[in-house]
């Protein structure tokens, strides 16, 4: 018997694929009105706490990525030897691996699928894309349709417990310190984005060598130099592929070749190269259209909270970063802009908000929200003026009455550098809160 633990968006596409091809199971979620939810869509549904279980008649245990696989519901099956797996797992298992180009870094992974989606779209590729990019992996066999590729985007937590996994191409972009809250040190986080290459048993895989964690994974499978494609947005390669001032210089597939590229403004911050990279190896890779290439970065429009211009103006412009939940995602997008009102803050991951002292020349001002701003208050108060906000529209309020004692033009720069789960559901939530807010605000500003 098969025991779902964790029933919200992958886990209810994992009761649709079981129902449909009528394997048995049983089913838990902590969220009463998630469960009273199921129990109406799915009339048959055997939900069981985890503390009736009889773990001697459970065969494997599948639970949802949100869920710290360390917790103490799970000590009674792991006395009993039971294997608990997340959904990429079973996706693994069912999936041709020669169909899956799998992403994964601390940042830009979304980018990057939608990057290599629209780069398919154009070149009349048939692809499923998802896994922590809105769409569940297993909504790829629930839906009737035949795939030649999937583009999927693979969380840390996603490739804690999934040892059947294989790829055509694995990307790792970067790492970076991030979800300390649920790993014991950055080791095991760096172990677990390793897990993207699978110990070696990918046909290609493409990794940055910029930040030093990734350097140490490619040096220590760099035994496989022609399977492993190094890349690099701060120096050419002589054996890899790098960008620098929009030339790209190609010294795996054709040595000394070197390429202009025009890019979208949805593209803007270095660390956007990182994504164009990915983009021109797979079709590299997979033999596509050069000439497609070119117009998918040239016409690429941006996804929603990932450096958002909402409103621009002679004297404004006002940018939703919702999705920077880390430090470092918030200090890229930093390096972008100058005369900042910088708004932060939330449910922090870890505890480095002194990095901003890197960028502490561009921000003008700083209001700090969420659960832990007495914390990042104290952490950045010397470096800029900085204000306790505590509240998203008491930051935008606070705001506006500053911008009208500087003749400057200033970025209103929402990048949280932390999760959302205090105040809001998620970070798209968080976003669309900031987008209404400023839309009231605006239209009396003006």
């Amino acid at each position: 018997m098969i025991y779902l633990y964790g029933l919200s968006i992958s886990g209810e596409s994992l009761i649709r694929y079981f129902n449909a091809k009528k394997i048995s199971f049983l089913a838990w979620d902590d969220n009463d009105k998630q469960r009273k939810n199921l129990k109406k869509k799915y009339k048959k549904i055997n939900l069981i706490n985890p503390k009736k279980i009889k773990w001697e008649n459970i065969k494997e245990i599948y639970v949802s990525p949100g869920i710290d696989l360390n917790i103490n519901i799970f000590n009674r099956p792991k006395k009993f030897q039971i294997p608990i797996y997340r959904d990429l797992e079973l996706y693994s298992q069912k999936r041709d691996n020669k169909k899956v180009i799998a992403i994964t870094g601390t940042n830009g992974k979304s980018t990057s699928v939608k990057l290599l989606s629209d780069l398919f779209k154009k070149n009349k590729i048939n692809h499923f894309v998802g896994g922590n990019y809105g769409t569940p992996l297993f909504d790829v066999f629930n839906k009737e349709k035949k795939y030649q590729f999937d583009i999927i985007e693979l969380s840390s937590f996603q490739l804690e417990s999934a040892p059947s996994f294989k790829s055509l191409i694995s990307v790792l972009l970067n790492i970076s310190i991030d979800h300390q809250e649920r790993y014991k040190n950055v080791n095991e986080y760096i172990k677990t984005k390793e897990r993207i290459f699978c110990n070696g048993n990918f046909n290609y895989g493409i990794i940055s060598v910029d930040d030093k964690y990734c350097k140490k994974i490619y040096i220590k499978n760099s035994y496989n130099k022609k399977k492993l494609i190094p890349i690099s947005i701060i120096k050419k390669l002589s054996h890899g592929v790098s960008i620098r001032d929009n030339y790209i210089y190609d010294n795996f597939f054709k040595k000394g070749f070197c390429h202009k590229f025009d890019k979208s403004s949805s593209l803007n911050g270095e660390f956007n190269n990182q994504n164009i990279l990915i983009s021109y190896i797979v079709s590299k890779l997979l033999k596509l259209n050069f000439e497609l290439f070119n117009k998918t970065i040239s016409f690429y429009k941006g996804l929603p909270h990932r450096l958002e211009k909402i409103y621009e103006s002679k004297k404004l412009i006002i940018i939703n970063n919702s999705k920077a939940t880390n430090m470092n995602s918030t200090l890229e997008s930093i390096k972008i802009y100058e005369n900042i009102f910088l708004i932060l803050g939330g449910k922090i991951k870890a505890n480095n908000f002194n990095d901003l002292k890197i960028v502490k020349n561009k921000i003008l001002q700083c209001f700090v929200i969420g659960k832990e701003t007495e914390f990042i208050y104290n952490q950045i108060l010397d470096y800029f003026p900085t204000y306790k906000s505590y509240q998203l529209h008491n930051a935008i309020n606070q705001i506006f009455k500053e911008i009208n004692k500087t003749s400057k033009k200033i970025i209103i720069l929402f990048s949280p550098a932390c999760s959302s789960f205090d105040q809001f559901k998620n970070f798209e939530d968080r976003g669309n809160k900031f987008k209404k807010l400023i839309k009231h605000k605006v239209s009396s500003y003006e």
